[in-house]
């Protein structure tokens, strides 16, 4: 099979969706999280779909969304959003080139190269589902290798910084090193070469295609952007023969570690004459050679014990609940905070680490609120953390709403990222007409303040706003409006026609969200049927399902011999009836691994459905027209042990663990239930239900 067809196989895509669905969580992956929702409802379907239009060359890579984060010099790093189904494809291809390239590769790991480190797709079960192995250990490494160099008498330290990297990979060098050092396929090449150069635009803003850069957010550009480094690893690596030196890199964070400075400042020049082979540019201001006295200090290593304080912050003890520090803890933290803003003592001035983890650890602080908006101007590139902090302990301070307010009302605003964190942290905050009017959904660069701004308008009950419709082709914000339009509405005439609808969008993604939005509400599904105008990935995917989903599912998956023992329409006589019941079991496969808490609804209103007609058909006797009162009176226990038992377990974490009720019953808020927990109850199912078929009295 050539890397092509392997690219092209379902078992590589599946690959590729689950190591997005495992990558780590942050502002990126929260975007496009619906659509993995969404896009995994019919995974196996989708993904052929998906196939086919590779294979058919019908497949046009979109234009990015690009996102603009602050940095500290008052310029920008951008994040390039894409697709749910680009980016499926990019982590595709990066699967294979990953696999491809790692015998070649594999060597460098824990000796030269330290950070990006994959996992093939041949590893255990468990390893394969993510892309990187754990970075902390290799960031480990990589500082402990520094203090051996040094402890070997390598005294001279550089660090060599490249500026604006993945904004200047060249697509055609990164094809070349690809094709010549790690041999992969052309095929692949020209796919590759033809999405990077899609992705450069942006879609929310007049811009030009471009032969560099590539998108910075999704896990596949860090490993290409490893590989490009490459070439640099192996020509350093050949002045070994001539000079005494240690070259260590993590991702693009190079160190140099030599005896003589002399050395340092021949590498740095090669180093230099190297990266411009590669189109990259060195930023000068930043590479220094410094002779280390304290390498503990030079490289920052945090002595405070990170680690130990996220256990504590973690762990529920007697007296102090999860998500809080010991009093003892937060003061030695609260220290270390404070130290951060006053140059003469022994932290490290506006050290980001300490802040950083602060913001997300410590308690409840006037001090530290304070501090926190003294500072604000100088703190920009930890607005995320400060909002955090801000929406855990202060959400109705009146001098972090004042401030908040102040902010979005700041005509010289300098980033609007910050006013898009506002909405998304703080979208209860008062409607206000002049700043809706200031950053309403007209089509700009800035888009990201609107996707956020519609559940601000959501929370106001601005209903009659978020149901007009924008003028906006932003994928992502029509996403969001689709989603308010349907809830802000409680019709069912209109949410079934909305719905509908959106199954014709030519945008796929948009076309499975009508679907998804359909299975909410399973009473909307009833007499639903297939039309030519809906969208192609719409019309495959529901030819494709079997005329009887329950049959299809007991005999072919779970393995039930005579599932028609009772799910046969001579006990289930009722059209309506049975079509509710086959919708429900619908709902509660597509969604089990991708949404356990409507998994678990949809299982449990089909539990239901089936207790009832096994009762009248078995003419017994029913204390109650409540489910759970019913199953809890034992009246099945004789007849079916199993389906008594595990039915009760699987009402109980319904009440407790989805969102029918947003309480426990002992007042906490509800927690959903998790993946491994729905993962048992999905097994116990099984143990029902071929209790079920083989009860022979019917």
């Amino acid at each position: 099979m050539t890397q092509y067809e392997q690219f092209l196989t379902p078992e590589n895509f599946k690959l590729a969706f689950i190591r997005l669905k495992t990558a780590s969580r942050n502002l990126y992956k929260t975007i496009y999280y619906e659509d993995l929702r969404t896009f995994g409802l019919y995974l196996d379907e989708n993904i052929d779909s998906t196939i086919v239009q590779i294979k058919n060359e019908i497949y046009k890579p979109e234009k990015s969304h690009k996102i603009f984060i602050p940095k500290k010099d008052n310029l920008v790093r951008p994040l390039s959003i894409l697709t749910f189904i680009d980016l499926l494809i990019y982590q595709a291809i990066t699967n294979v080139i990953a696999d491809s390239s790692n015998d070649i590769i594999a060597p460098y790991y824990d000796n030269l190269i330290f950070g990006n480190i994959i996992n093939l797709s041949t590893s255990n079960a468990t390893d394969r589902e993510f892309f990187f192995k754990s970075w902390k250990k290799k960031w480990k490494r990589f500082n402990e290798v520094s203090k051996e160099n040094f402890e070997d008498g390598y005294k001279y330290l550089s660090e060599f910084d490249i500026a604006s990297f993945f904004d200047t990979i060249d697509h055609n060098i990164l094809c070349e090193i690809l094709a010549n050092t790690f041999k992969i396929d052309i095929d692949i090449l020209n796919l590759l070469s033809k999405c990077l150069e899609s992705w450069t635009a942006d879609s929310n803003h007049r811009s030009f295609k471009s032969k560099h850069g590539i998108p910075q957010g999704p896990i596949s550009s860090h490993f290409l952007a490893d590989l490009y480094l490459f070439y640099i690893d192996t020509e350093i690596k050949k002045l070994n023969k001539k000079y005494d030196f240690k070259y260590l890199r993590y991702v693009d964070d190079i160190r140099i570690f030599s005896k003589e400075k002399l050395v340092s400042q021949k590498i740095i020049a090669s180093l230099d004459l190297i990266s411009r082979d590669l189109g990259l540019i060195p930023q000068g201001s930043k590479i220094l050679i410094k002779e280390i006295i304290d390498i503990e200090k030079e490289l920052k290593i945090q002595n405070s014990k990170f680690s130990e304080i996220t256990k504590e912050y973690k762990k529920e003890n007697e007296g102090k609940p999860a998500g809080v520090l010991k009093s003892k803890t937060h003061k030695n933290l609260k220290k270390r905070f404070i130290n951060c803003f006053d140059k003469s003592s022994d932290e490290v001035y506006l050290d980001k680490t300490v802040i950083g983890f602060s913001l997300y650890k410590l308690n409840k602080d006037d001090e530290i609120k304070k501090m926190i908006l003294k500072n604000s101007n100088i703190l920009l590139t930890h607005f995320e953390g400060i909002l955090y902090y801000f929406k855990k302990h202060f959400a109705k301070d009146s001098e972090v709403l004042d401030f908040l307010k102040l902010m979005l009302n700041d005509e010289d605003i300098l980033f609007h990222h910050l006013i898009a964190l506002i909405f998304k942290n703080f979208p209860e905050l008062p409607f206000d007409e002049k700043i809706y009017q200031r950053y309403n959904l007209e089509k700009h660069r800035h888009w990201l303040v609107n996707f956020y701004m519609i559940s601000w308008l959501y929370h106001n009950d601005k209903k009659e706003l978020i149901l007009t419709d924008a003028n906006t082709d932003n994928y992502f914000i029509q996403r969001e409006l689709n989603n308010y339009k349907y809830f802000s509405s409680s019709d069912t005439t209109y949410r079934k026609i909305f719905s509908s609808k959106l199954l014709e969008n030519s945008n796929p993604l948009l076309a499975l969200q009508g679907l998804n939005l359909l299975f909410h509400d399973p009473i909307l599904f009833k007499g639903f049927k297939t039309t030519s105008e809906q969208n192609s990935f719409i019309k495959f995917l529901l030819t494709r399902q079997p005329l009887d989903i329950i049959i299809h599912t007991l005999k072919y998956e779970w393995n039930i011999n005579e599932p028609d023992t009772f799910f046969n329409r001579g006990i289930w006589t009722d059209d309506l009836e049975y079509e509710e019941l086959k919708i429900s079991f619908l709902l509660f496969l597509k969604s089990y691994k991708i949404d356990p808490s409507k998994a678990l609804l949809n299982l449990n209103g089909f539990n239901n459905l089936v207790f009832n007609k096994f009762c009248d058909k078995l003419s017994i006797s029913k204390p109650s027209n409540e489910y759970g009162v019913n199953l809890n009176s034992d009246i099945i226990e004789k007849e079916l042990p199993h389906c008594n038992m595990y039915w009760k377990q699987i009402n109980e974490k319904r009440n407790q663990k989805t969102e029918a009720h947003p309480f426990d019953k002992y007042g906490n808020i509800r927690l959903r239930i998790t993946n491994k927990e729905f993962e048992d109850l999905y097994q116990k199912q099984i143990i029902t239900i071929d209790e079920l078929c083989n009860f022979r009295k019917y």
